[in-house]
């Protein structure tokens, strides 16, 4: 998948910012607060709906206006043309996604067609933070390579709320029918074996293309692995013993629930751990590793969904390169930069000294104040 190009009008302090991107590298040069991680977040709807960094779609509105749009032509892998428009309306509070000139009804049904991997500076916590962080990130890899997932986790988030808002009234007196419970409980039931037995066959691959990846940026001296801790106990993959344990533990576990007004188990309180060396990377790892270990994360899930959704991501990597040493930049640079077309965000024009020689042209694109200044393309020989 290759973005051809994209136009932003009052999203941010960008009020109308178009231009052609290369299929290669992109790079977008300016100081602090002048736009550049703008323009990723632009992408980043374009693939998602949605922003990667911003909590909900008014926030990324320009201050002077009520209204915002974001324009862009994909090519795919296979040479299918598509053109996708965001809108959102603040009057209306309502935003409008468009894929060749036709509407869809749910925003959530954009993910996985465009699919995109993101590296940015927030996404530290997903090897130094709880273990929510790594559910998330766990769930945008294997929702954007599967629908059926994705619907799944949206029914369950649902389920969850609906059970809670019982438990909450329950546990205030607002209600003593214990029995509102057993349709929450079963869907409950249903919904997270599914997702807990994805989440199951997605580490058992996962692991193997981390492990490479991580050989690539650091050698064979330092072993990476990855451990999927459920709430409920499984055994393999065999579905009516985690229905059976899953089951006992929502009955075992509702006085508990009830007393705090929410549910202790299921898929919302898994846990996903990473090692190196044998050790839990969050609570042993370096400085060096953690980093290390990140991109190792985001070059696998790059290979995963180009396997899985059988189609090339695009790659936005936000201020990373001044989050890493000398060596390790360098590393990244060179691995990234053969996988696809790539969109950076940099202050400092010294940090892609780097950058390796292509096959494709690469793009430099000065920012200021949310407009381009001018781009600069680098040719290869």
């Amino acid at each position: 998948m290759k973005l051809q190009n994209i136009t932003l009008e009052n999203f941010r302090n960008h009020k109308s910012t178009s231009f052609d991107c290369s299929q290669g590298v992109n790079v977008f040069l300016g100081d602090n607060g002048e736009g550049k991680t703008n323009i990723l977040e632009g992408i980043s709807y374009l693939c998602l709906s949605k922003s990667f960094y911003a909590a909900n779609d008014s926030i990324v509105m320009n201050v002077e206006r009520n209204d915002f749009h974001v324009k862009g032509n994909f090519l795919s892998d296979a040479d299918i043309k598509y053109y996708v428009l965001i809108s959102y309306f603040s009057d209306q509070k309502k935003k409008e996604v468009t894929v060749n000139k036709s509407k869809i009804e749910k925003a959530s049904a954009l993910i996985g067609q465009f699919p995109i991997v993101i590296l940015a500076p927030e996404q530290n916590m997903i090897t130094l933070g709880p273990p929510a962080d790594r559910r998330r990130f766990v769930d945008f890899i294997i929702a954007q390579s599967s629908r059926a997932y994705l619907e799944n986790l949206l029914d369950y988030r649902k389920i969850l709320k609906h059970r809670n808002i019982i438990l909450s009234e329950i546990r205030s007196k607002k209600t003593t029918n214990k029995d509102l419970l057993e349709p929450w409980n079963t869907s409950l039931l249903q919904t997270g074996t599914t997702i807990m037995l994805s989440r199951k066959k997605f580490t058992d691959e996962f692991k193997s293309v981390i492990k490479h990846a991580y050989r690539q940026l650091a050698g064979e001296s330092e072993k990476p692995d990855m451990f999927y801790e459920p709430s409920v106990k499984m055994d393999g993959e065999n579905i009516d013993y985690l229905k059976n344990k899953f089951n006992s533990m929502i009955e075992k576990n509702l006085q508990e629930d009830l007393q705090t007004g929410f549910t202790s188990v299921g898929p919302h309180r898994d846990e996903f751990v990473f090692t190196v060396n044998n050790l839990q990377a969050r609570s042993h790892a370096s400085q060096g590793q953690h980093k290390t270990l990140l991109v190792a994360l985001k070059i696998a899930e790059f290979f995963y969904l180009k396997e899985r959704c059988s189609e090339t991501p695009i790659l936005l990597m936000d201020d990373v390169l001044s989050e890493l040493d000398m060596n390790r930049s360098q590393r990244l640079l060179e691995e990234t930069s053969k996988l696809g077309q790539i969109f950076i965000t940099s202050t400092d024009e010294r940090a892609l000294k780097w950058l390796p020689v292509t096959k494709t042209e690469s793009r430099k694109i000065y920012i200021n104040k949310g407009k381009i200044d001018y781009i600069e393309n680098i040719k290869h020989v």
